[in-house]
């Protein structure tokens, strides 16, 4: 173990210690509520990204046609599972025998989208911890792939969310490092998700002793966020709440109208209606009737 690592062992001992302090002097269900729907919003965040031109297609396995057979049942995974567990079925066959850790990467993808379909809890943990495996597969070749970073974070944050808000506190840390990589390696990645999810975690998350949120951090990943992808619908909802929290009403009206006016495809309808209620009431906050929905 490196100094550096006994280091961060330490201060995440020091920030859980403080943790326990707080939460045995605070209302702990009300505290709970609100790390488990803050790790619901970030990782949700995860599966709402329309597909990137500018995949890597040099692996072997992932070449133009299987990278659009992928994304077809990313997309449409929320409304025809059938469509992703044969695409899981048949990825997992090509990759079994792989090294190319950016095809087994993609693969921890599928099976993220797979759990959180899943509505029995414990089936549904289970199947998250396959997707860390193989995102773990894909990293123990590369270390930096990003896509196995993602995903890998992702799925922590899901399985955080199912067991308990002293698990969540033991798994922010470590999804923090993973996101800070991501920005690192590849902002751009899924419509700049890890400048995202970093954004509403700095922003939502309590500040110390109890944990380590930040408006300062969260504006300046949620700014860079929106700089790189200004038509991402979550990234405005999320910008409109900082906004607004810092006090900045017009601003935050004006992303909060930009998501009540972008059209939501079928595919997407369930998820984003969290992004819609976010400026929904942004909007309600800063004293005016909204734009038609889907009218831009």
């Amino acid at each position: 173990m490196t100094n550096n690592d006994g280091r961060s062992e330490r201060l995440l001992g020091m920030l859980m210690d403080c943790a326990m302090n707080a939460l045995m002097k605070s209302n702990l269900q009300k505290l709970e509520g609100q790390f488990i729907h803050l790790l619901s919003q970030l990782i949700a965040v995860a599966c709402l990204t329309v597909p990137l031109a500018g995949q890597d297609a040099s692996a072997t396995l992932l070449t133009p046609e299987n990278q659009q057979k992928i994304e077809l049942a990313v997309w449409k995974y929320a409304i025809d599972r059938p469509l992703l567990v044969q695409t899981i079925e048949w990825f997992r066959n090509l990759t079994r025998d792989s090294r190319e850790p950016t095809a087994i990467a993609e693969l921890s993808r599928l099976e993220f989208m797979r759990a959180q379909l899943e509505l029995d809890k414990k089936r549904r943990i289970q199947l998250f911890e396959n997707c860390i495996n193989v995102a773990d597969q894909a990293l123990a070749l590369n270390e930096n792939e990003v896509r196995g970073l993602f995903w890998k974070a992702a799925a922590m944050g899901k399985m955080a969310e199912d067991s308990g808000v002293l698990n969540a506190l033991r798994m922010l840390r470590p999804m923090e490092k993973m996101l800070l990589n991501v920005v690192a390696l590849d902002e751009k990645y899924e419509n700049a998700g890890g400048h995202r999810a970093l954004g509403r975690m700095y922003h939502k998350l309590p500040g110390f002793p109890i944990s380590f949120g930040s408006n300062q951090k969260a504006l300046k990943h949620l700014k860079r966020a929106h700089d790189l992808f200004p038509q991402d619908v979550i990234t405005r909802a999320f910008y409109a709440e900082l906004l607004l929290d810092e006090g900045k009403m017009d601003e935050a009206r004006k992303h909060a109208d930009f998501v009540l006016a972008t059209p939501i495809a079928e595919e997407d309808a369930r998820e984003y209606a969290e992004y819609v209620n976010i400026a929904l009431a942004v909007i309600e906050k800063t004293g005016g009737a909204p734009l038609r929905l889907g009218s831009k």
